[in-house]
C-alpha cells in the first residue's frame, strides 16, 4: 500500500465516521420534539408558529429547535414578518395545538 492510497482510505473512513455522526445527532435531536410543525409555541420570550423543525447539537446533547413566525398577543404574525426560533423543549409552552395534521 502506497502513502496516497492509505491517506485515502484514512480521509473516506474519516468522512464517513463524519456523517454517520451527524446522522446520529439528527436522529437523536428530532426524537425529542415534542411539537410538530403548525404548532403555537410560547418560550422564554417569543410565541411561534412553527413552519420547520431543525437539530441543534451545542455543549450536551443534540435539541430540537423550532423555526417560525413571530407572533403577536392575539396569535397573529408580526407586521414585519420577523422569524424566531426556539431551542429545546425546556420552558416552552404549547399554546395551540395543529390540528390539521395528516396521520
Amino acid at each position: 500500500m502506497e502513502e496516497s492510497e492509505y491517506n485515502t482510505k484514512l480521509e473516506e473512513l474519516e468522512t464517513n465516521h463524519r456523517l454517520a455522526k451527524q446522522k446520529l445527532y439528527i436522529q437523536f435531536g428530532l426524537s425529542k420534539k415534542i411539537y410538530t410543525e403548525g404548532d403555537i409555541i410560547k418560550g422564554t420570550t417569543d410565541t411561534i408558529l412553527i413552519d420547520r423543525i431543525t437539530v441543534n447539537k451545542g455543549f450536551s446533547l443534540p435539541e430540537p429547535v423550532y423555526h417560525g413566525l413571530i407572533l403577536k398577543k392575539d396569535l397573529t404574525p408580526r407586521k414585519d414578518r420577523e422569524r424566531g426560533s426556539i431551542y429545546g423543549n425546556a420552558r416552552t409552552e404549547l399554546i395551540k395545538k395543529n390540528t390539521n395534521q395528516s396521520v
